[in-house]
């Protein structure tokens, strides 16, 4: 058989500087889970070896507590030989997105300039990042000193329900080998339209001026240090510091508008099953890797399950396993554990 490689401040300026570090985290993040997996099917068998199926599915999360994602979907698959398949899909979801925690601290720098004089012979251009400039009229500025104010709080996204299509493009090769074994890779291309949502979130947290300086001048006009001391350079000058006032945040309720998002994924599954005539039990394992084309081939989620498929009788056809699926993508980043079941009809 081929193998397989798979590769794997924000600053504005605007006569102020700030500095931002936002991380916003869903409170699934790292979490450990479990869940149900149920899924029913039914597929037609149509004329020169196509077949029409329709699916849906329900999953459920936090330890089986609750429905995380609700689907429903339509293939048409093309057996042109023996050991190939392809196929194309449509699926429509609905997917739970728990509450979002996001805490941001920002600090934000006010410069303060003065006009510089003819006695000014203090000589430097910029003092963290503010540089001097000149008016109009040709008068000459430089820092004097800066307002800092650091804004330290909490965000909360309310939990929400958001809808997703996915469009899917497959070819697949099956090798048997010693008439029980078969082996299934799978390359699907998916596309993934997420529409945009608005949601709810609330603030809570601080605002707090926590200093003013001002640098101190001498009558010529030199940046000194409290005890007179000249000072070429601003970054080791002494300020005079004032405490400013501190504001708590009851509560902000706003709305925050979630953009959509186009998703390029290329899925590889291998899949072995032990398959000997004569038996109704069809047992299977199989790894699957969730490459994102847009992020240079990242893998964003892993998943790898093992099971049986029992065939009641021709037409009917029952499954039972166990899945691991780790994801560190849109969807979160999480480990769950799940019990994977599913019902297939065929006619």
């Amino acid at each position: 058989m081929r193998k397989k490689l798979f590769i794997i401040l924000p600053t504005l300026l605007l006569c102020a500087h700030a500095y931002a570090q936002e991380d916003y985290v869903s409170d699934d993040a790292g979490k450990t889970t479990g869940a149900v997996w149920a899924e029913v099917g039914a597929t037609k068998v149509l004329p020169y070896n196509l077949s029409l199926s329709l699916d849906a599915g329900l999953r459920t999360g936090e330890w089986f507590n609750e429905v995380s994602r609700v689907d429903v979907g339509v293939g048409l698959a093309w057996k042109p030989s023996k050991h190939w398949k392809l196929g194309v899909g449509y699926t429509f979801l609905f997917k739970h997105y728990p509450t979002e925690t996001a805490h941001k601290s920002l600090t934000e720098y006010e410069w303060k300039y003065r006009a510089a004089g003819a006695s000014d012979n203090t000589d430097f251009t910029s003092f963290m990042g503010a540089p001097t400039y000149s008016a109009a009229d040709g008068t000459a500025y430089t820092y004097r000193g800066y307002n800092e104010e650091v804004k330290d709080y909490t965000r909360v996204t309310t939990a929400y329900w958001r809808p997703r299509h996915r469009i899917n493009v497959d070819a697949a090769y099956t090798l048997k080998l010693w008439r029980t074994l078969r082996f299934t890779l799978r390359e699907r291309y998916q596309l993934g339209l997420v529409p945009a949502k608005s949601v709810e979130r609330t603030r809570t947290g601080t605002k707090t001026t926590t200093k003013y300086r001002d640098a101190s001048y001498d009558a010529s006009g030199n940046l000194v240090d409290e005890d007179g001391t000249v000072v070429s350079d601003p970054t080791l000058a002494e300020y005079d510091e004032v405490e400013g006032p501190t504001v708590s945040d009851a509560g902000e309720e706003t709305t925050k508008e979630k953009t959509s998002k186009t998703l390029h994924t290329l899925r590889s599954r291998l899949t072995l099953e032990i398959d000997r005539k004569g038996w109704a039990l069809t047992p299977y394992a199989y790894a699957e890797l969730f490459n994102d084309l847009a992020g240079r081939f990242a893998i964003d989620k892993v998943r790898a399950s093992a099971g049986v498929e029992w065939s009641v009788s021709p037409r009917h056809r029952l499954q039972l396993g166990y899945v691991f699926n780790h994801e560190n993508d849109d969807d979160g980043d999480q480990n769950i554990h799940a019990i994977s079941v599913g019902y297939k009809f065929k006619f």
